[in-house]
């Protein structure tokens, strides 16, 4: 049995820890294929991406208001919508407000580190939730029905050794990390629950040396073997959680009390101040957003379930932004909501709203293009938000819906390639074809190197014009290691990415014969430290 369909037939094997009464899992493989692949993308790449589930369908229009469509959106939900006059007001932007359970979020906007995405969807959208979700995790059409993540076409070669080996010491933590769930299903088998702990110091042997014990040789001694595996590399896993966890910190945030979303954000910035290099982490919302009825309550409209929900994001997200910024990695880190799909634009009779399609989605991080001077005069000039107010009718029917403004996968590939370090070419496979980008993060790839550092003399590229793809590199004293190359253009696009060994005081390569001729930033990464050349390819 091929070591995919083995674990997708007898769930995914991980380390499972309980941190202040919460279930963490930390695997190479998540529960879903998108997400395991999405990391091992972006593993080494020095950014980490945190992932907020809001599972249920978020309301997006008693979420962040259409200001300019305020009259119509009364008409078609007059029932649960708030007073104007409540809204939350936001700088530089006259045509959005936020809810008033999102006043710590108002902040964040205000600061610059938190982006609004208008209207994204699907072409046909589904309208369940399992289907819904399944379409996100996928990158599929709505016709379409796949196997793998939208990372795992792309990608499913790039570790085909795994678990073989792993860890070691270029990829010594888990490739993600997921807390929050009751029960993971990362997990759970045919007929049990498959958590493990290492019951003697041989089992540590085994991850060391890549062996483990003796089965027989046939199909159930094949799997059994890769299970024993799996079962010894989540101790490892469990050892490296848990230092980083326990890493001092300096200073940290205050967290809100009773609120398990923020709960598990701060075990997200333990592990991330201890150093851990995971660099993908999922997180839960505690609490459904499927909210047919009794979204609000009829006497205030600014309270409910709903509401209450955004108040646990917005404080939540909040600590967890003032946290990144006290250990210094702000810059570092960014994080995005996620739900599998919005609500229609009329509300129904029982104080509450059913499955849509078009939805915002939330970025927050220090990294987020939303400087005023750098967004005027482009297609989205209004700072802290792409895309605009959905257009609504004047007198929405039930089956009136937001509209979609941009493709869900647009968003995938920018993460793609202006976050998790992948090249265009690769963006373009992992999703069939090509989306266009969108600006969320900023263009600071390139702006901050130093070119003229004389630190970059460490490296010289010769010749320089480049021609035929052909690129040599000479270092100034011998080394024996393994090296990352990546090539930006100057507006920062990655256009190749590789980790290649080098022997002695030189390195050739042949680059992509796709890349068009023109000026290019080399950049080497050698034993922590980043070299920089331009170069000419011709």
């Amino acid at each position: 049995m091929k070591r995919r369909l083995f674990l997708k037939a007898n769930a995914l094997l991980s380390a499972s820890l309980v941190f202040k009464g919460l279930p963490v899992t930390a695997s190479s493989f998540l529960e879903n294929e998108m997400l395991n692949q999405l990391a091992q993308a972006s593993f080494k790449c020095n950014k980490i991406l945190v992932i907020i589930q809001m599972n249920g369908g978020n309301d997006g229009l008693n979420t962040i208001f259409p200001l300019d469509e305020w009259s119509n959106l009364a008409a078609a939900r007059a029932n649960i919508l708030i007073d104007e006059s409540a809204v939350l007001k936001l700088n530089n932007n006259l045509t959005t407000g936020l809810h008033p359970a999102l006043a710590e979020m108002q902040h964040l906007y205000n600061d610059g580190k938190m982006m609004i995405l208008q209207g994204a969807s699907y072409p046909n959208p589904n309208y369940s939730h399992f289907r819904a979700t399944d379409i996100w995790f996928t990158a599929s059409d709505s016709n379409q029905t796949l196997d793998t993540g939208w990372l795992g076409r792309a990608l499913d070669n790039a570790y085909p050794n795994y678990p073989t080996g792993y860890p070691n010491a270029s990829m010594p933590d888990p490739l993600a990390i997921q807390i929050g769930s009751t029960l993971p299903f990362s997990l759970q088998g045919a007929h049990m629950n498959l958590g493990y702990n290492v019951p003697n110091p041989d089992a540590l042997l085994n991850v060391i040396n890549g062996t483990t014990d003796a089965a027989p040789s046939n199909n159930y001694g094949h799997e059994l073997t890769f299970l024993r595996l799996m079962k010894d590399q989540s101790n490892a896993y469990t050892t490296s959680i848990k230092s980083a966890y326990n890493v001092p910190q300096a200073k940290s945030a205050t967290y809100p009390t009773n609120n398990r979303l923020a709960d598990q954000l701060k075990i997200v910035a333990k592990l991330i101040n201890g150093g851990l290099q995971t660099p993908i982490y999922i997180v839960n919302h505690p609490n459904s957003h499927d909210s047919h009825s009794n979204q609000v309550t009829e006497a205030d409209k600014t309270l409910g379930a709903q509401p209450n929900n955004l108040s646990i994001l917005s404080k939540a997200i909040d600590a967890f932004q003032q946290d990144l910024e006290l250990m210094g990695k702000a810059n570092n880190v960014t994080g995005m909501t996620f739900s599998e799909f919005g609500r229609r634009i009329k509300s129904n009779d029982s104080l509450g709203t059913d499955h849509g399609a078009g939805a915002p989605l939330i970025f927050f991080g220090a990294a987020l293009n939303t400087n005023p001077k750098d967004v005027a005069g482009t297609a989205y000039p209004i700072s802290g938000m792409i895309g605009s107010s959905p257009k609504l009718p004047q007198n929405a029917t039930v089956n009136d819906q937001v509209p979609m403004q941009f493709d869900f996968r647009q968003i995938y590939t920018s993460i793609m390639q202006d976050w998790l370090c992948m090249t265009e070419a690769e963006a373009n496979l992992v999703l069939g074809k090509s989306f266009t980008k969108l600006p969320i993060f900023k263009n600071n790839i390139l702006s901050n190197k130093d070119l003229e550092n004389t630190e970059n003399n460490f490296i010289t590229v010769y010749p320089n014009p480049i021609t035929n793809y052909t690129i040599n590199i000479e270092f100034k004293q011998d080394i024996n290691a393994m090296v990352k190359v990546t090539i930006y253009t100057l507006n920062g696009t990655i256009v190749y990415d590789n980790h290649l060994q080098v022997s002695g005081n030189k390195l050739r390569f042949v680059a992509n014969n796709t890349i068009a001729s023109s000026s290019y930033v080399l950049e080497l990464t050698y034993n922590g430290n980043q070299f920089y050349k331009q170069i000419i390819i011709k």
